[in-house]
């Protein structure tokens, strides 16, 4: 009777226990697989490319920084010289050279530059159905963990997005920077974009990361000129024209217009919109016009009712980009809206 009460009693006991082993191991599990699945990269603002080159680029730029752990700057250096080799094709194709893929690798159909697009394996002879964007995700892995580790080091450490496609240029693709295929000033400006693109160089909100990475730094001159010039160039391509910051929206019309940004001229407080280039004439900002005839200039970084936050340079003098808090008022001459992502 004993032995039957006790069997009675284990048994229930042992099947509680395996139940909560069991749960444990499927909360476990489920929590794993939670914790693994890392947020998708997006950009912010205007791309370099769009459609499924953008696709490609962004692709590449989520992998060399999740694989690898390249800096948002060296990926963004690596990307500017994919732009510039292939257009972000991954089956394009150089028959003289006897290259190909993303990064056009040597050893397509001829030697005579090499054969690195084989050393991986998977990718094989002249054969196109094998020349794809994961394959060549496996020659760059290849690569970077073996013979072309230099580079990897260098732009897991980036802070500059140039450097780091001069880096990529000179050490991964062997171009020499002396070198006219190099082409420095398009790479150094796709760089820039590329970085501006994937850091919220766009209208996105009051963090952005493309200026706060230079907060407490010395942009160009050091005028205040030079960091809207720095901002929008880095964003769309293009520099700025003119002498007076207060004049920045009319000088830049065209510019700003064809290469989809929005200018306000006098805009109202309920215009102003965070990621705006923001430009004042004479008035509580900029001074007097007999003390500063140029007026001046910043980014808005938040908005709330007629007050909002800046980054700005050369505020009283001192030649380093400052966040300042700012009201609106009828001094400020125009407002330069950057192009939305979409």
């Amino acid at each position: 009777m004993k032995k039957i009460i006790i069997a009675g009693i284990v048994t229930p006991v042992l099947l509680f226990f395996g139940l909560i082993i069991f749960l444990l191991s499927m909360l476990t599990s489920i929590g794993g697989s939670v914790a693994n699945q890392e947020p998708e990269i997006t950009g912010n603002g205007t791309p370099p490319v769009t459609g499924e080159a953008l696709k490609v680029a962004t692709q590449t730029y989520q992998h060399l920084v999740k694989t690898h752990h390249f800096t948002s700057e060296g990926a963004s250096g690596a990307l500017a010289v994919a732009q510039r080799e292939s257009g972000f094709n991954p089956q394009a194709v150089n028959p003289a050279g006897g290259v190909a893929g993303l990064f056009q690798w040597s050893g397509w159909g001829s030697f005579i530059n090499g054969n690195r697009i084989h050393s991986e394996g998977s990718i094989k002879g002249m054969d196109l159905s094998t020349l794809t964007l994961d394959n060549q995700f496996k020659l760059i892995d290849h690569e970077l963990n073996g013979s072309y580790s230099k580079v990897k080091t260098l732009l897991t450490k980036s802070k500059d997005p140039v450097q780091a496609a001069k880096d990529w240029s000179l050490y991964y693709e062997g171009v020499s920077l002396s070198d006219g295929q190099s082409k420095l000033e398009m790479i150094a400006q796709l760089s820039k974009q590329w970085y501006a693109y994937f850091n919220g160089g766009g209208a996105s909100g009051g963090n952005i990361k493309l200026l706060n990475d230079v907060l407490g730094k010395k942009v160009g001159t050091g005028q205040c000129y030079a960091l809207s010039d720095y901002y929008v160039n880095s964003i769309s391509g293009f520099h700025l024209q003119g002498l007076c910051a207060s004049n920045i929206g009319s000088d830049n019309f065209s510019s700003f217009t064809s290469h989809g940004w929005k200018v306000i001229m006098n805009p109202k407080a309920s215009d102003l919109v965070p990621g705006a280039v923001i430009n004042w004439g004479a008035g509580s900002v900029a001074g007097s016009s007999s003390v500063n005839p140029y007026g001046h200039t910043g980014v808005i970084g938040s908005v709330k009712g007629n007050s909002f936050t800046t980054y700005e340079q050369n505020v009283g003098g001192v030649q380093i980009v400052q966040q300042m808090h700012r009201s609106w008022d009828d001094s400020i001459t125009s407002i330069c809206i950057p192009p939305k992502k979409g």
